[in-house]
């Protein structure tokens, strides 16, 4: 974007340059934040304090790059965070010209959810249907087609001695149970029975990721292939595999089923009306159900991937390339540019509320015995 438009980046971490900016903050993994007590129930202990520590992180993060903002004259302010969106709109009577504030809603979240803001961007058509009417746009998640492609230099086979003549199925993202559910799509492809298929799961660790490789070798031996790679080099995995399987049952967007699309694999993941709506011609099945994902691997089904994979393709560069998608950005930042909700005038109902406020006030503190 920025050999387009006048932008500049603020971020929480990594290099800076002159249009990426870090931002002081502090991180949800802080040892500053390892005392923090929430009067939650011991059930909901550790998800409160998840929570917790991201509000912290991207409060602290807005606080801190509010005077860079205001010191930028900034047009349009892009945020990717609730919590961040929210501190800048409470803040936006600060700024001598107010800024048109974007909320990108990448959790999927509905309308009585968001944050205060001018304009709201939807990944998918069906979150779209439940965000705010007439302040909303589609502008989905896009990847670097000329990057992720058929046929791109790969080694992945052999630095995990997967045969050549081995279909290979091809999971990324996190090795954990609870959401990626990368246990589903080891059990499923051990059911299959078929020494001829190997599984290749890519990701970062979790705290699940060493029962999860103990239960792969347990069920698939030498059949089953872990590995962590840098983003970058992500493409040499998908060039090695035959078809792409995910084993979530729900993904606010699923970048990972875009980067398998343009390198022309045939995508199986959960028949959710999201993932119907963002992969479009894909394997859909029931991931929840046993079963489900065997009978789709058979050898006999594994007949129409190509096909798949040339459709998944075909989608990809016309709707997710990301240059397609800068056009489609700079074209919505010219029409959103100026169009800011107007701040707050004294108007006489606000004045009456203020007023009994403030009365009410007073008579709190006559009542305790603060008044002066």
């Amino acid at each position: 974007m920025s050999s387009s438009v006048d932008m500049v980046l603020f971020k929480g971490g990594g290099e800076a340059n002159a249009q990426e900016q870090v931002v002081a903050h502090i991180p949800r993994d802080s040892q500053a934040l390892d005392s923090i007590q929430l009067p939650v129930s011991a059930k909901w202990q550790q998800s409160a304090l998840g929570q917790e520590r991201i509000r912290i992180e991207c409060e602290s993060f807005a606080w801190s790059v509010l005077g860079a903002l205001l010191e930028g004259h900034f047009d349009i302010v892009h945020c990717l965070d609730r919590d961040v969106c929210r501190v800048i709109h409470a803040n936006r009577h600060l700024f001598s010209k107010t800024p048109t504030i974007l909320f990108s809603n990448g959790g999927a979240m509905p309308s009585v959810d968001l944050p205060p803001c001018d304009f709201v961007q939807e990944h998918t058509g069906l979150n779209l249907k439940h965000s705010l009417k007439g302040r909303s746009f589609l502008i989905p998640h896009g990847v670097d087609t000329d990057h992720f492609r058929p046929g791109a230099p790969t080694d992945f086979r052999d630095r995990h001695n997967i045969p050549s003549h081995a279909t290979l199925l091809l999971s990324v993202g996190t090795i954990c149970y609870w959401h990626k559910r990368m246990d589903h799509v080891i059990k499923e492809v051990a059911a299959l029975a078929d020494a001829n298929v190997h599984l290749a799961i890519v990701g970062q660790e979790s705290e699940d990721s060493t029962a999860i490789k103990e239960l792969g070798r347990q069920l698939l031996g030498n059949r089953v292939h872990f590995d962590s790679l840098p983003h970058d080099t992500l493409p040499a995995a998908y060039a090695a595999a035959d078809a792409f399987v995910l084993a979530s049952l729900f993904e606010t967007f699923g970048i990972v089923y875009i980067e398998a699309m343009a390198s022309g694999l045939p995508v199986i993941c959960t028949h959710h009306a999201n993932q119907r709506s963002i992969v479009q011609k894909g394997i859909f099945i029931d991931m929840a159900k046993v079963g489900d994902l065997t009978a789709v691997l058979t050898a006999d089904r594994r007949s129409d991937w190509p096909s798949i994979g040339r459709q998944g393709l075909e989608i990809a560069r016309n709707q997710y390339d990301i240059q397609s998608l800068k056009k489609q950005y700079i074209a919505k930042y010219i029409e959103i540019s100026g169009r800011a909700q107007p701040l707050p005038k004294w108007t006489l109902s606000r004045r009456m509320r203020q007023n009994l406020q403030g009365s009410w006030r007073s008579a709190i503190r006559l009542l305790r015995g603060q008044a002066e």
